[in-house]
């Protein structure tokens, strides 16, 4: 292994010592210009990389961002975190992502371990039960802190650190609308466990629209499932098997539960859209290539991420003084899933777009 070139060997070879080496190469104003470019040559000839625990503990911050959600599979989640280690690497930075698994203590002890490596910042998602949550003692210790927070998925009001989120309350709406205009009238839901922010907020917007638009709320109708594949098709037995009058359509909170849903469907006859449609959030790519495709209010995930680490990075600067409330727009893309009820006049006239348009 070739050796590593120290900031004594580029003082060796330039007559300086380390220290006026390493002020050099943070510009300090004590150094001269020409040393200064003397300096940046030699590193560019010699090849050398800085040692970034050395600098973690002279600067007190290290070239690492944190990253912790509930988990890091979930396809959501994983998006997210391409398009941060994406927006990372391109401003020189390297992402550590941890899992919190929907588990209070455990995020404090991630970001715990994280401040300990002298981050800058951090990007994560807290089980955080209500929009005005009352902190836990560690968390109100963050905000007097220098570590910078920016929380994905999360919408606090008022906003107590840096977050950004997708419009998914307007997203509700996209989906009732599309429903009502169908001819729909029983809708039910399955909403997520456990019952974090963004589950409690999108069911509260789910009854809101509802009783806007003159629709009743049966609480047979509503369904919690674990935000997986096997969660959605067993919370969708449930609902379906749980009432005699059927709903005529169905809207998941995600599109792993919804895919779920559509496999119990498929197993138990239950045709899709004809006897029921499925409408549900993310957007994730698979849902176009699902039998039939899936309907979905669709979610800048990539984009929630790379503006998360943007965020966080202007924190890490000072350019902030109060905590940044970023809101993303969503749209709704109506696929194969979705169309009129059986007994609607207008199902043979109905022409769905093609999942791949």
């Amino acid at each position: 292994m070739k050796k590593k070139v120290t900031l004594r060997d580029i003082g060796k070879r330039l007559g300086l010592s380390a220290m006026t080496v390493s002020l050099a190469l943070r510009d300090h104003p004590r150094i001269p210009e020409s040393t200064r470019e003397r300096v940046h040559a030699a590193i560019r000839e010699l090849d050398y990389k800085p040692n970034q625990v050395a600098r973690a503990l002279a600067t007190g911050r290290s070239n690492l961002i944190g990253v912790i959600v509930p988990n890091s599979s979930d396809p959501y989640y994983a998006e997210v975190i391409r398009a941060i280690e994406d927006a990372a690497s391109q401003a020189g930075y390297h992402v550590l992502v941890s899992n919190g698994s929907y588990d209070m203590n455990k995020y404090v002890d991630r970001v715990r371990a994280m401040a300990a490596l002298h981050m800058g910042g951090i990007i994560t998602a807290p089980p955080l039960l209500s929009e005005r949550p009352r902190l836990p003692s560690f968390w109100q210790e963050l905000l007097e802190s220098d570590l910078q927070i920016v929380l994905v998925n999360r919408q606090l009001r008022p906003a107590i650190f840096h977050q950004v989120a997708a419009d998914y309350l307007t997203g509700v709406r996209l989906v009732l609308d599309a429903l009502v205009e169908r001819g729909h009238r029983r809708i039910g839901y399955l909403s997520g466990t456990p019952a974090m922010l963004p589950i409690k907020q999108r069911w509260r917007a789910f009854q809101r629209h509802l009783q806007r638009l003159g629709l009743p709320s049966d609480p047979r109708l509503h369904q919690s499932s674990e935000l997986t594949f096997a969660g959605g098709a067993a919370a969708g037995r449930r609902l379906w098997e749980g009432t005699t009058e059927k709903p005529t359509a169905i809207v998941a909170f995600s599109d792993t539960v919804a895919i779920g849903l559509l496999r119990f469907l498929h197993d138990a006859g239950i045709e899709v859209p004809r006897a029921v449609s499925v409408v549900s959030f993310d957007g994730l790519p698979l849902g176009e290539f699902t039998t039939p495709s899936l309907s979905s209010v669709v979610t800048p995930m990539y984009e929630v991420g790379s503006r998360a680490f943007t965020l966080l990075l202007e924190a890490m600067e000072g350019r902030h003084s109060v905590p940044q409330s970023l809101l993303l727009p969503v749209h709704l893309a109506l696929r194969e899933s979705i169309g009129p009820p059986l007994s609607s006049p207008s199902r043979l006239s109905t022409k769905l777009s093609s999942p791949l348009a």
